[in-house]
């Protein structure tokens, strides 16, 4: 009757160990619980993805590898990670942003 993906221990384009962030935002399926899944889904990333909607990302001057389904968020433009691929650091200064934070950033 249903199907079933199994995304544990594959490996992604550029041999990410996340899984496609398209993906991990995935809410419309009461039963996918893979956005809940920090190993695959990186809270980060999923917050980034957040901020760039609530900051009107579509209208930025420059949206380098945002949103990419395979890239880092690290890769992000703009975006500072630590070693352990936290986010430390925004600089996104005159790149046309908007709107308001949203709630995911803190």
């Amino acid at each position: 009757q249903g199907a079933s993906v199994l995304l544990k221990d594959n490996r992604f384009q550029n041999t990410s160990t996340t899984a496609p962030l398209s993906l991990c935002l995935e809410r419309e399926v009461e039963e996918f619980d893979l956005a809940d899944d920090t190993s695959l889904c990186p809270p980060d990333r999923n917050a980034l993805s957040d901020f760039y909607d609530s900051a009107k990302g579509v209208e930025w001057t420059n949206v380098s590898l945002w949103l990419d389904e395979y890239t880092s968020c690290c890769d992000w433009r703009g975006v500072t990670c630590d070693d352990m691929n936290h986010v430390t650091k925004l600089s996104l200064s005159n790149n046309g942003l908007s709107g308001r934070l949203s709630e995911s950033i803190g």
